[in-house]
């Protein structure tokens, strides 16, 4: 369940957009950020992004406030709607000075929802289908791998991996 909320709105339009906040569940549990209504914002060229994320992260938030990590999820979102010019995946997003100082993931990935049920990389809002996206911070080096070598090298460097890639500060 839900625990907190930020409403995003751009001024002079009619966007908004909510970012819930998931506390973990038990001491094992994964907290997470989900974006509601992002799907339904206009690019700056009108289209609609047509797209949810989903961030999870390991319970601690890798040292950080559940404050200051929806201020870096909206960072990100706002990003996403000014600059975005398709929804196409895997995405990077290169380093951001705008995210934790504790992190050393400092770049972002966009993909498919990974370890959740395939029914959930789709939800249907009245006629349109909108896609679920995993946002998942990424360090620099594998922002590096994801550009020069694709998906499947970086998966293959996370499986070999001892660190989990909900981790933001994972070396």
């Amino acid at each position: 369940m839900s625990e907190y909320r930020v409403i995003m709105n751009r001024s002079g339009h009619e966007t908004r957009v909510e970012v819930y906040y998931f506390p973990p569940i038990g001491e094992q549990g994964i907290t997470s950020y989900a974006t509601v209504g992002l799907s339904c914002t206009p690019r700056s060229d009108g289209r609609l992004i047509g797209t949810e994320w989903v961030l999870a992260l390991t319970p601690e938030l890798g040292g950080e406030s559940v404050d200051r990590v929806f201020s870096y999820v909206c960072d990100l979102v706002a990003h996403h709607i000014a600059v975005s010019t398709d929804s196409e995946i895997p995405r990077v997003m290169e380093e951001s000075a705008l995210a934790p100082s504790g992190w050393t993931t400092r770049a972002l990935l966009l993909d498919e929802l990974r370890g959740e049920s395939e029914a959930l990389e789709e939800l249907r809002v009245g006629s349109e289908t909108v896609q679920v996206l995993w946002a998942v911070p990424i360090t620099a080096e594998e922002a590096s791998l994801l550009l020069e070598e694709g998906l499947e090298a970086f998966d293959e460097y996370m499986d070999d991996s001892d660190e989990a890639i909900i981790d933001p500060r994972r070396s």
